[in-house]
C-alpha cells in the first residue's frame, strides 16, 4: 500500500482509498480525509455516503461489466492544428463537450468529433473540463492529458467520484490517464469500476457532501422489528434459508428498564477518593485461578469470523488493561495467543479444537456446549471466509463451507462430560475449566454442568451476536440476560456452588455490566462492544466477507481498513473508562467492592421484570 496515495477496487465491494489526504465536496469545500484508509461506497445505497456502511453485502452488488456497454478503445481525430483523442468506454457523460462545443462534439453524427469545428484554444479549454479522462489532445505529436491542480477525491452532485492528481488505481482495467478519472458510485455503471453515465438514467441523487454519520440509536430506530414481508420475498425468491450476522433485532426486556437506587442516608455513598476493588477471579478454587483487573473481558470470537488483524488487536488491548482474551471456537491463532497476557481457550464442538498443545498454552479453558444465538446448532463459517490459513487450522478445504457439529465431540452423556473436564484440567496443569451454555433449559442444564465440577460456567443470553447463523433460529431462541442471570445465580446459590458465573450476550457499557453483576454474575464477557471499540460500524454483514471496517473479513484489501494502532488505543480507552465508571456505580451505591452490588441496589420500571426477578418495582 503506497503511502503516496492509492485507490483499490475490492471485488463486489467498496473503493479503498489509502493515504489520500484530501476530499473535495461538490460545493468546492476541501476537507481532510477522516482516516488514512477509508472505504467508499460504490453500490449507491450506503446510508453514510460517500463512505461505505456495508450495504453492498445486503443488496448483492457485483462488479460485472454489463452487455451493451461501449467498449474501451482510444480513437484519434486529426485536425489542422490539434488532434483529439477519445475513449468512449470510460466517458462519464458529464456533458461538458457536447454542451460546450456542439460544433466539435456532434452527438448523432459520424464521425462524432470534428477537430476543426472550433479554435484550438476553445477545444483545449473544453477537453480540460472532461473529468473521466476519456478526452485528451495532441499538438505536434505531443499528447496532453494532465490538467488537474487538485490531488484527492472529488465528490460530485448526483454523479461519480472524480479521482485527481495522479493517484494510481489497483485494477486490471486502467484509465486513460491517472491525472483524472471517474469511478461509479450509483452502482449501475455498465463498465465498472468506471462511471459510464448510468446515474442519469437511474436518477441517482446525492448532494456530493460528506454528511454526518447517523448514530447507533438513530440506526436502530430504522429497523422494523415486526415486518417479515422482505424475509418472505427472499425465501420465495432464493429457496434458501436466510443467514445473518450480529444479534437479533427482535425486541425483549433489556437493561434499560433497570435502574440503580443509589445511596443517601440509610447507606452512605463513598467519596470519590475512596478505593473500590474491581478485581475479578475466575475459578477461585482452581489450582491456578485466573485473576483479572476488571470484571469484564473479550468474549469468544473465532479467527475466521474475525480477521487476524482484529484478533491480534483485541489481544493486545486486553493485555494493556490486564483482562482476558478469548479464542473463539476456531482454534488458537498463535499471533493472538502471543499478544494476550491472559487467554481463555475454547473447545468447540468440532474435534479440531481439542488440541492438546493449545490447551496447555491457555490460562483457562472453556467447553462450548452451546451458543446463545443458536442453541442446539454448531458454528458456521461461510466458504467465502475460509482461507488457506483458516482451512489448515480447521482441517478442511479452502473455500469450503464449514458447519460444526451440534453436539460436543466425544461427549454423549454426563459421564463423558465429567471425564472431558477432568482430562482438560489435568492436561492444562490446573487452570480454570469452564462450561459454556446457551439459555433455555437453564436450571436443568446447570444441574448437569455442575456434575462435571467446572471452575466456571458461562451463560450466553438472548441478545448475543454471531458471525453467521440462520435468522429464523436467532430471532426465536434464548432467555434475556435480566432473567437468565438471576435464575442462574439463584440456582447456584441453592446448590451452594462456588463456581464463577460468567455472562455474555448483549452487554454494551458500564451500566449493562454493573446491572449484570448486581443480578448475580461474577464477570461479563463483551463481544460486540469490544468490536465497536476497535472500529466496527455495525454493518451487520459479517457473514458475507465484505466488512467495510476490516474486522469480520478475510479479504486482504478490506483488512487493511483496520488501523491497528488506533484500534488498540480505542480499545484501551473504552475498557479503562468502563472500569472507571464501574467504580463510580459502586461508590454511588455505598460499596467498596464491585462484587458487592446485588439486586437490593436495583429497581425497575417494568412489571414483567419485577414479577420475574427479585427486583422491586419503582
Amino acid at each position: 500500500m503506497s503511502k503516496n496515495g492509492s485507490i483499490k477496487i475490492v471485488k463486489d465491494g467498496p473503493i479503498i482509498s489509502s493515504y489520500i489526504d484530501k476530499m473535495k465536496e461538490a460545493n468546492g469545500r476541501v476537507i481532510d480525509s477522516p482516516e488514512d484508509v477509508v472505504a467508499l461506497c460504490r453500490c449507491g445505497k450506503s446510508e453514510k455516503r460517500p463512505f461505505c456502511d456495508g450495504t453492498h453485502g445486503k443488496v448483492n452488488f457485483t462488479d460485472e461489466k454489463k452487455e451493451g456497454r461501449v467498449q474501451r478503445k482510444l480513437e484519434t481525430y486529426k485536425g489542422e492544428t490539434i488532434s483529439i483523442h477519445d475513449d468512449r468506454g470510460i466517458c462519464s457523460h458529464a456533458g461538458y463537450c457536447t454542451e460546450g462545443l456542439p460544433d466539435v462534439f456532434q452527438m448523432g453524427e459520424d464521425p462524432w468529433i470534428d477537430p476543426n469545428g472550433a479554435s484550438k484554444a476553445e477545444i483545449i479549454k473544453t477537453i480540460e473540463k472532461c473529468p473521466s479522462g476519456a478526452l485528451s489532445y495532441s499538438i505536434d505529436g505531443e499528447k496532453h492529458d494532465d490538467f488537474s491542480d487538485f490531488k484527492g477525491i472529488e465528490l460530485t452532485e448526483n454523479r461519480s467520484f472524480i479521482i485527481r492528481g495522479g493517484i494510481p488505481i489497483e485494477n486490471d482495467d486502467q484509465p486513460q490517464t491517472l491525472d483524472h478519472y471517474t469511478l461509479c458510485r450509483c452502482g449501475k455503471s455498465k463498465n465498472k469500476p468506471y462511471c459510464n453515465g448510468e446515474h442519469w438514467y437511474e436518477n441517482f441523487k446525492d448532494d456530493g457532501k460528506i454528511n454526518a454519520v447517523e448514530n447507533e440509536e438513530e440506526k436502530s430506530n430504522r429497523f422494523d422489528f415486526n415486518n417479515k414481508v422482505e424475509e418472505i420475498k427472499t425465501l420465495a425468491k432464493t429457496g434458501e434459508t436466510i443467514n445473518s450476522a450480529m444479534r437479533t433485532l427482535e425486541t425483549f426486556p433489556d437493561f434499560k428498564s433497570i435502574l440503580f437506587k443509589g445511596s443517601q442516608l440509610k447507606r452512605m455513598p463513598l467519596n470519590s477518593d475512596e478505593q473500590v476493588d474491581i478485581k475479578t477471579v475466575i475459578g477461585k478454587n482452581a489450582k491456578k485461578p485466573l485473576e483479572l483487573s476488571m470484571p469484564f473481558y473479550v468474549s469468544h470470537m473465532s479467527f475466521g469470523a474475525l480477521s487476524k488483524e482484529a484478533k491480534v488487536t483485541l489481544a493486545k488491548g486486553s493485555s494493556e488493561v490486564n483482562t482476558a482474551m478469548c479464542s473463539g471456537e476456531g482454534g488458537m491463532l498463535p499471533e493472538s495467543r502471543d499478544a494476550a497476557k491472559k487467554y481463555i481457550y475454547e473447545l468447540g464442538t468440532s474435534k479440531y479444537t481439542h488440541d492438546e498443545d493449545s490447551i496447555r498454552k491457555a490460562d483457562a479453558v472453556e467447553l462450548k456446549i452451546g451458543q446463545g444465538v443458536k442453541p442446539g446448532l454448531g458454528g458456521h463459517l461461510p466458504a467465502c471466509k475460509v482461507t488457506a490459513e483458516i482451512a489448515k487450522v480447521r482441517g478442511i478445504n479452502e473455500n469450503e463451507d464449514l458447519v460444526d457439529p451440534a453436539r460436543f465431540a466425544s461427549v454423549d452423556d454426563i459421564t463423558d462430560l465429567i471425564e472431558k473436564v477432568e482430562w482438560v484440567r489435568d492436561l492444562s496443569g490446573g487452570v480454570p475449566v469452564g462450561i459454556k451454555l446457551s439459555t433455555g433449559n437453564l436450571e436443568e442444564d446447570l444441574a448437569y454442568a455442575l456434575m462435571a465440577r467446572p471452575d466456571f460456567i458461562t451463560i450466553d443470553c438472548r441478545g448475543g451476536a454471531t458471525g453467521s447463523t440462520p435468522k429464523f433460529i436467532k430471532d426465536n431462541v434464548g432467555i434475556p440476560p435480566i432473567f437468565a442471570i438471576r435464575r442462574a445465580r439463584k440456582y447456584l446459590d441453592k446448590m451452594n456452588s462456588e463456581v464463577t458465573l460468567c455472562a455474555t450476550g448483549g452487554f454494551r457499557d458500564s451500566s449493562d455490566i454493573a446491572k449484570g453483576l448486581a443480578l448475580g454474575a461474577d464477570a461479563i464477557a463483551l463481544a460486540t462492544a469490544s468490536l465497536i471499540s476497535i472500529g466496527c460500524i455495525q454493518a451487520r454483514i459479517c457473514n458475507t466477507n465484505k466488512c467495510p471496517a476490516g474486522i469480520t473479513t478475510q479479504d486482504q484489501s478490506l483488512r487493511k481498513l483496520l488501523d491497528k494502532d488506533k484500534a488498540v488505543k480505542q480499545f484501551i480507552n473504552f475498557y479503562n473508562v468502563t472500569a472507571k465508571e464501574l467504580k463510580t456505580f459502586s461508590r454511588s451505591n455505598g460499596k467498596n467492592d464491585i462484587h458487592e452490588l446485588n439486586v437490593d441496589d436495583l429497581m425497575t420500571t417494568n412489571n414483567e421484570v419485577s414479577l420475574n426477578t427479585d427486583i422491586l418495582h419503582v
